[in-house]
């Protein structure tokens, strides 16, 4: 780690910022308020970030930890499985609830852990009855009741 790198990672963690940290030619880091960071303002600033669903897709299957298709529609009797990846720079592992609804009938509901990652890939599946028709709907929320990714997928 260089200098620079620990000078800015000692300033973070400090309560207050050392006597010296003035004078360093290393700003210490800021709000955008312009205010210095302390520890308990870098928690609150990751703790206020959202999780982010960067990639979603409808597919029949997973392999290594990726979709292996792309589902424009359901059949009756196949499995349905949501990928994810999903951004989490809160600073702490969160949870998201996956649920699958077919025609406003909730089918499938699975929570899933989010560690920190820039990417975390993470799935979840709803088999399709074989009587069912309508419509797959899936609906995501974060662990604080946000709402993040709405699909649906037709079912023919």
């Amino acid at each position: 780690m260089s200098r620079m790198a620990l000078a800015l990672v000692l300033l973070v963690a400090c309560e207050e910022p050392a006597p010296h940290a003035t004078t360093s030619s290393v700003p210490p880091p800021v709000l955008v308020s312009g205010r210095p960071l302390s520890s308990a303002a870098v928690e609150d600033e990751l703790s206020t970030k959202p999780l982010e669903i960067l990639k979603f897709r409808f597919t029949s299957g997973i392999k290594n930890r990726d979709p292996i298709d792309k589902l424009d529609h359901a059949k009756p009797g196949e499995r349905v499985y949501a990928h994810f990846a999903v951004r989490n720079r809160t600073g702490r592992k969160r949870q998201i609830t996956v649920v699958f609804a077919i025609d406003g009938k909730e089918k499938t509901k699975v929570d899933l852990t989010i560690d920190e990652s820039w990417e975390w890939r993470t799935w979840a599946y709803n088999t399709v009855a074989a009587n069912e028709k309508g419509t797959l709907t899936l609906s995501v929320t974060d662990d604080e009741g946000h709402p993040l990714l709405e699909e649906r997928l037709p079912i023919r």
